[in-house]
Order: structure tokens, then C-alpha cells, then sequence
């Protein structure tokens, strides 16, 4: 008798809200709110860049939570889950709690890799590949890479504060694209036929370009001429993808700008986030080789 779909998406939905309460309580206790959304996005862009390379490129593993028709389009959205929600949030509330080595092998380690167990046993989720030691070991020590982002963060290290608007962008431009891509408004690849494996691998790269050269633009300062740099950035990459023929879209013109136009603005607040209200003229030494400053 075939199992009912639904029932695979019970267990990702227990652990979306068990999450989510735990990713509330840490802003509830954080007094700087600004900086404990910058180290989300920041655990978000790290863990999406993990398994850009180890799903998307290596299929160590299949997520299967029912909860897309498509299966390709279920198991990316069941990474999502995974690595934009259950594991940073994880490791944002590990950070705001201060919780040691011990309670992070027990809390990542451990917690994490009973729940790849159940998942395995449950049928939702499907090891290639991987093995559940590497979760063992590699969650704790992603919970302490939070920990010291975070300190950074607090000291105003021009190098993490860079690579943090980055993540913010980059995360911000891969869950869009994914929204494109699963309601066939764009999808990448090489030659006649574009597979969803193919975009999967390009997308991300795509993504990668175009947050990048929107992070040094918005480095400086977040202006109109800014976010023109960024707007002509971006339809000049889309421009030598379709010449390329990388890329199929289909998309009205005034949907594409609508939405351009609202993530460029968005940006430019990430930037503000990160960077404080700047004023004209002031300048970070990221340019400068990133070398430490003092703004005291």
C-alpha cells in the first residue's frame, strides 16, 4: 500500500515550528536585533553555499517532504528547509545562548543527527553518499563559526561585515531565483534542452556574480547611483546569459523591473543594516587590502 503523501510532511513541519520558536525566543532575549538578523542571513548564506556544492553538484543526499509536485523542485525546497531553517536558526539560538562545546555536540551533533536517523527510517529524506558522522561533526563546528561571526560582527570587522552583506544578498537572490524556477519563469542550462540539474548548478553562480558586484556597490554608500550601477549590473548579466543562450525567461518587462527594482531597494537597506546610515564621503578599507580599521 502506498503511503499517503501527506505524511512525509508532518515531520518537517514539526521541526518548522520547534525552529522557528527557538529563532523567536533568540530575538526576544537579543537586545541588538539589527546584528542578530545580520548573523542569520550570514549562517543562511554559509549553509546554502555547503550545499550548493554537496546537493547540488555532488547529490550526497534526497530530500523527499511531499510538499512540491515536482520531485527536483522537493528535494531543493526540502534543502531549504533544512539549511535556511532548521539549521541556522539552530545555530543563531546555540550563539544568543552561549552554549559550550558540550551542549553544541549535543544540541547540533547529536539532536541533528537523531533527526537524520528518524528522517532515514520515516523514508523523507535518502542518503547518496553521505553519512550521518559527517553531520555528527560538522554542525557543532558550524554553531561555533556562529559564535565567532558573531563576535566579529560586535567588534565591526570590515572583512566579516563585507562578507556578511554578500551573504545577505546572496541568499536573498537565491531564494528568489528558486521562486522563478519553480513557477517557469526562468531556467538555465547549456544548449537546446535546459535540465533542472543543469540550472541547479548555474543558478547559484549566477547568483554569486550578481550579489558580489552588488556588495562593493553598495560598500560605500547606498545611493541612487548605487542602485543604478546594480539595476544596469544586473540586466547586463541577463543580457550575455540569453546571448549565451545560459538562460530561458519568461517574463513580462514590468514584472521583471517591478521585481529588480524592489530587490535593489532591499539591498541597499541589508547595506544600511550592516553598515549603519553612512554619510557622504566615508569610506571602508575594504578596498584597501581589508585591513582592519578603527572608526572609534
Amino acid at each position: 500500500m502506498r503511503k499517503p503523501k501527506k505524511r512525509n510532511k508532518i515531520p518537517f513541519i514539526l521541526l518548522l515550528i520547534i525552529h522557528t520558536s527557538m529563532l523567536g525566543y533568540s530575538f526576544y532575549k537579543t537586545k541588538n536585533k539589527k546584528q542578530l538578523f545580520t548573523l542569520l542571513m550570514a549562517n543562511i548564506g554559509f549553509a546554502y553555499l555547503l550545499e550548493y556544492i554537496v546537493l547540488n553538484v555532488f547529490h550526497a543526499y534526497t530530500y523527499k517532504p511531499k510538499l512540491i509536485k515536482k520531485n527536483f523542485f522537493d528535494n531543493i525546497f526540502g534543502a531549504i528547509l533544512s539549511q535556511g531553517i532548521f539549521v541556522p536558526f539552530t545555530a543563531v539560538f546555540s550563539t544568543v545562548m552561549k552554549i559550550g562545546w558540550v551542549g553544541k555536540l549535543l544540541l547540533g551533533g547529536i539532536y541533528f543527527s537523531l533527526v537524520e536517523l528518524i528522517f532515514l527510517r520515516l523514508k523523507v529524506y535518502k542518503h547518496n553518499w553521505w553519512k550521518t558522522i559527517f553531520t555528527l561533526i560538522l554542525i557543532p563546528l558550524y554553531f561555533k563559526i556562529s559564535d565567532w561571526w558573531n563576535i566579529l560582527l560586535d567588534k565591526r570587522n570590515p572583512i566579516v561585515r563585507f562578507i556578511s552583506l554578500f551573504l545577505m544578498i546572496l541568499v536573498s537572490e537565491a531564494n528568489l531565483l528558486f521562486i522563478f524556477a519553480s513557477t517557469r519563469k526562468v531556467r538555465f542550462g547549456f544548449g537546446r534542452r535546459h535540465s533542472w540539474s543543469e540550472h541547479f548548478i548555474i543558478v547559484p553562480l549566477y547568483a554569486i556574480v550578481l550579489s558580489l558586484f552588488s556588495t562593493v556597490s553598495f560598500l560605500k554608500h547606498n545611493n541612487w547611483f548605487s542602485k543604478i550601477k546594480v539595476l544596469l549590473m544586473s540586466i547586463g548579466l541577463d543580457q550575455i546569459f540569453k546571448k549565451l543562450k545560459i538562460v530561458k525567461g519568461n517574463f513580462h518587462v514590468v514584472d521583471y523591473f517591478t521585481v529588480r527594482i524592489l530587490m535593489i531597494f532591499l539591498y541597499g537597506k541589508f547595506s544600511d543594516l550592516v553598515y549603519g546610515v553612512r554619510k557622504t564621503g566615508e569610506l571602508e578599507d575594504i578596498e584597501e587590502k581589508m585591513l582592519e580599521i578603527n572608526r572609534e
